[in-house]
């Protein structure tokens, strides 16, 4: 169904030459069959997403650059053409497919792209009753699309991305904002369009564990250049990017290495290892207490009246399924968000009742879309302008950067940068402020498990008694790694207030992958074993 032959590409400066000396993807060689489920992964900013970019045309005819080799796709070679020229062959569905919606209804959006192929309606019909009825649409065709969750807009974005009869469907990290039932539906669905449709389906994805054992093959962007293509268990060297799943059968030496939770609850049972007990910090004083929090949307009731206290030398969760209320919450707290009634107190009064400045010398947001926080020209102007900002010594925000990110060309486009780099930069942008509440909303989007790993040690040398974390998040694993204290969020009330070895642990139903594997009381992270 496709494929690549000695592709390179390169992304461009103002001058007109090459940015790096390194093109982005050099000399790549691999065949993708019909009907076959590729996982595409490696390290944060390594390229997965400009890859997929290739094989629908947006690059280079979007994003600028210079493209050379063959791309054929289904025997056609398209190196280079306009992405209109893809549109009936390849579907694509981006990191944040709400953006790319063009309608207001799930139907309009669904037949939007066949339409403007010119498809006679006869045919629509028949597919879109065919795709609502495989991705389970069906009763949501004249719903708002701003009504649906988060899993739902996945599927129409699908659906949208199928209409035209594309053979080839490209999705980049689209269980990235999904809890854990959303994120299973998806991957599930993508696994049917494969076996059952033909549908060649590659899939960039950070959150590897969800998805590894389901795939054929594994594509990995080195982000040197290099891409290899081969079996699952093969294409995992680099610890960067491994799941726990993958990196504790590295410790233990499992050869083969586990797959799946099966093969390895397998193994785990046939020579389990010794790990220590999880530490948790004890709380501080209190920095901010919310009472009888609520907020609406209408007739919607986001947040039902809350009321909590987060400590000193704490990081606390806000877990719960998608439309829950997580964000809604966090921005009330905040103090820029809706608030219908109730208070938020911290030392210095009610954050909502702050002007900007003051505001933000009190709580500080990282917000899903980190990029809406980015508005200088350059990498070197958003990190000079962070110091002067947060009033610390030139260089502080640009060595939180690079331990969250790697070494970055300063002179880069901020909205040049991958996904994971910009959460990074916005990350240390607010880090670097010193706020006693500091609240992050989905912060390990796009980030690999290395990223992950520096971003918690960089929150636990933050921490404080002076200081409190908040983060809302579907992330498992990193919620096992640095929270001390979870809060689950249902219906827009706390249903759970815990610590994360009763949320977390065996036999919950948020289970961390590691307590699921060993079924061990008090197990749930990768650090606790010994080997």
């Amino acid at each position: 169904m496709i494929e690549i032959k000695n592709l390179s590409f390169s992304y461009l400066n103002a001058e007109g030459k090459q940015k790096s000396e390194e093109p982005q993807l050099n000399r790549v060689n691999l065949t993708i069959a019909p009907g076959e489920f590729v996982l595409v992964c490696g390290p944060t900013g390594s390229g997965k997403s400009t890859f997929l970019k290739t094989l629908n045309g947006l690059a280079p005819n979007f994003t600028g650059g210079v493209i050379t080799g063959e791309l054929l796709i289904d025997g056609v070679n398209l190196l280079g053409a306009e992405p209109y020229e893809f549109s009936h062959l390849v579907g694509y569905v981006n990191q944040q497919p709400e953006g790319a919606f063009v309608a207001d209804l799930v139907l309009d959006e669904i037949v939007y792209s066949a339409e403007q192929l010119a498809i006679g309606k006869e045919q629509i019909t028949k597919d879109v009753q065919r795709l609502s009825k495989l991705l389970g649409l069906e009763e949501l065709l004249n719903s708002p699309l701003s009504t649906l969750s988060g899993g739902q807009q996945q599927r129409v974005a699908i659906a949208a991305a199928l209409i035209s009869g594309a053979k080839v469907l490209l999705l980049d990290e689209p269980t990235s904002a999904l809890d854990l039932q959303g994120a299973t539906e998806v991957l599930n669905l993508l696994q049917k369009l494969a076996r059952e449709e033909g549908v060649s389906v590659l899939l960039a994805e950070h959150r590897i564990s969800r998805v590894v054992g389901s795939v054929d093959s594994v594509i990995v962007v080195h982000g040197d250049g290099s891409v290899t293509k081969g079996n699952p268990a093969d294409q995992f060297n680099d610890a960067r990017f491994a799941p726990p799943i993958i990196e504790l059968g590295q410790q233990l030496g499992w050869k083969p290495l586990a797959m799946t939770a099966k093969q390895a609850q397998a193994l785990w049972k046939k020579a389990p290892a010794a790990f220590v007990e999880k530490h948790f910090n004890e709380p501080g004083p209190r920095v901010l207490e919310v009472t009888d929090l609520e907020v609406t949307f209408g007739s919607l009731s986001a947040v039902k009246k809350t009321s909590l206290s987060l400590f000193g030398n704490q990081i606390t969760a806000l877990m719960g399924e998608n439309g829950s209320g997580k964000t809604s919450l966090c921005w009330a707290i905040q103090g820029s968000g809706t608030r219908t009634s109730g208070t938020v107190e911290t030392a210095t009064g009610d954050p909502k009742n702050m002007s900007v400045q003051d505001r933000l010398e009190v709580t500080t947001m990282v917000p899903q879309r980190a990029a809406d926080l980015l508005f200088l020209n350059s990498l070197a102007d958003e990190l000079h302008e962070s110091d002067t900002f947060a009033k610390v010594p030139a260089g502080t925000t640009a060595n939180l950067f690079q331990k969250l990110a790697g070494r970055i060309d300063t002179s880069i486009h901020p909205r040049d940068l991958s996904a994971g780099q910009q959460l990074s930069l916005v990350l240390s942008l607010q880090l670097v402020k010193n706020a006693p509440v500091l609240i992050l909303d989905e912060p390990t989007r796009g980030l690999d498990y290395a990223a992950k790993r520096a971003l918690a040690k960089q929150l636990d040398q933050v921490r404080n008694a002076e200081r409190t974390v908040l983060i809302a998040t579907h992330d498992i694993e990193f919620v096992a790694m640095v929270a001390d204290r979870v809060l689950v969020l249902k219906d827009g009330s706390i249903a759970k207030d815990a610590s994360p070895l009763d949320v977390l642990g065996s036999g919950q139903e948020l289970a961390s992958q590691i307590a699921d594997v060993t079924n061990e009381a008090g197990l749930i992270t990768i650090g606790q074993v010994l080997h």
